[in-house]
């Protein structure tokens, strides 16, 4: 106590400046960490202001010095906030990661990409997702329209097989190895099962969607694909699309997968679609 009390009669306006100026950063940080939620770097940062207050008494009581703050703060604090940075938006980087590694994807040979082909295969995914979503057998298909996302790719087990109903059903298989993870697919091609899918970190998802769902919407977040779900309690159809909404929808008919996949595909001609069912 008597530290503290002759610290603040011989305390001067620089050195009141200087507190008030890092008393301000701090608090401004707390603030700003509270509004994300995170309290346990809320928590660090109340118990580094006392920390630090009760260092400035016990220097200032020891030899009669105070400690600059202000360059305190400039030197240490820099190296505290990129940490603290790189937690609270740990996902945000994750995503913006994943999105700078997809630019360097890795170049397939597809089977076909004529319009034909890729009638073809629209149809053999569309009686596939049929398929498993009677049987209640969970899926999950990325349809990708550009370049495939290698960071993705990697993840899992290339095939390079053409798809085929037959083929995604045994991939799907409750007994098959690669049956949890994505199937990857361009044009007419399969290239690749059993991939593993950054989940999404939204909070506004409804909370029966399970982690096919969440990495369907969280892979359309840093790559341009189209996600199809099958759910395996309910067969419900699920797409969702790379857009500026992020676009998720539910209950999706064998029509309107079609429909969906014309527009991935560039498919102009849907009568050609319907008429192959």
């Amino acid at each position: 106590m008597e530290a503290l009390k002759n610290y603040l009669e011989t305390a001067n306006w620089t050195l009141i400046f200087d507190a008030a100026i890092f008393l301000a950063v701090m608090i401004a940080m707390i603030v700003f960490l509270a509004k994300k939620h995170n309290y346990k770097l809320i928590a660090f940062g109340i118990v580094y202001v006392l920390l630090f207050a009760a260092l400035e008494v016990v220097v200032f009581a020891s030899d009669g010095q105070y400690l600059r703050i202000g360059a305190f703060i400039a030197r240490y604090f820099t190296v505290f906030l990129i940490v603290a940075f790189c937690i609270v938006y740990q996902t945000d980087l994750r995503t913006s990661f994943l999105r700078n590694a997809n630019r360097k994807d890795s170049k397939y040979v597809t089977h076909g990409d004529s319009e034909d082909d890729l009638i073809e295969s629209a149809n053999e995914i569309v009686k596939a997702v049929q398929a498993l979503s009677k049987s209640d057998t969970g899926a999950l298909i990325l349809v990708c329209p550009g370049s495939v996302p290698s960071s993705i790719v990697d993840t899992g087990t290339r095939l390079n097989c053409l798809v085929s109903c037959s083929v995604l059903q045994s991939i799907f298989n409750t007994k098959a190895p690669l049956h949890d993870g994505a199937v990857i697919i361009k044009n007419n091609t399969i290239i690749a099962a059993g991939c593993f899918l950054p989940l999404t970190s939204r909070t506004d998802l409804d909370k029966t969607l399970g982690t096919r769902h969440r990495a369907a919407i969280g892979v359309t977040e840093c790559a341009d694909v189209m996600a199809i779900v099958v759910s395996e309690e309910s067969g419900i159809v699920s797409v969702a699309k790379k857009d500026p909404n992020n676009s998720f929808r539910r209950f999706i008919t064998s029509e309107k997968l079609l429909d969906e996949l014309s527009g991935v595909y560039g498919i102009s001609v849907l009568s050609k679609l319907h008429n192959r069912k």
